[in-house]
């Protein structure tokens, strides 16, 4: 049997947690996050209208720095679903290699085409998109309210890869604590807190 490409699954989906903080009075919690994932499940995240969030864009990117990311740490699916009826598929195929092997072949080939628009003069805007089932995105998640998320994208229904960033975010919020903020106190991401006796 051939070992497979794709063995570090753990790469493709990253939750970094930047702070939660609990209201003192309330008992209100907002968690912010950096989440790094597929960017062919985006859309599904960007259904949740209670999150607040912000994402890096692929228009924004130098085209080589994009070809380096897709080609040395590429998005790919973390469960090779056999296909059948209906949104889900629960079994993956019997010859996982060889659908990694054919998902690199279409890699390679979106990054060829890629250099090839890029030397026929055309814009990062264009150029980038044809490497976007490739790419990881970065995703900036701020919010209060999250069991919704969890219900509908922590399930077995939902698509592998939505389901396993909020299985790390739900993860995180179930097994560490928060900051308790004073009733007029601020959540201030990516500020050190300074806790005064």
């Amino acid at each position: 049997m051939t070992e497979n490409l794709y063995k570090d699954y753990d790469s493709v989906i990253t939750v970094k947690r930047i702070q939660a903080s609990e209201n003192y009075h309330t008992g209100k919690r907002i968690f912010t996050y950096e989440c790094e994932y597929p960017r062919f499940v985006h859309a599904e995240l960007l259904t949740h209208k209670m999150l607040s969030r912000s994402s890096a864009s692929s228009r924004a990117i130098p085209i080589d720095k994009v070809i380096e990311a897709v080609d040395k740490t590429p998005a790919h699916p973390i469960h090779w679903g056999a296909n059948q009826s209906g949104m889900q598929a629960s079994k993956e195929v019997e010859n996982i290699n060889e659908a990694e092997v054919s998902w690199e072949d279409a890699k390679y080939l979106a990054i060829r085409s890629s250099n090839i628009l890029k030397e026929k003069g055309l814009h990062k805007q264009i150029v980038n998109r044809v490497l976007e089932p490739f790419q990881k995105i970065e995703v900036l998640i701020t919010a209060t309210e999250w069991q919704n998320c969890f219900t509908l994208r922590y399930h077995p229904d939902a698509q592998p890869e939505i389901c396993e960033l909020f299985r790390l975010i739900k993860e995180d919020q179930d097994s560490r604590e928060v900051a308790i903020i004073a009733a007029n106190g601020l959540h201030v991401p990516y500020i050190d807190r300074v806790i005064h006796a």
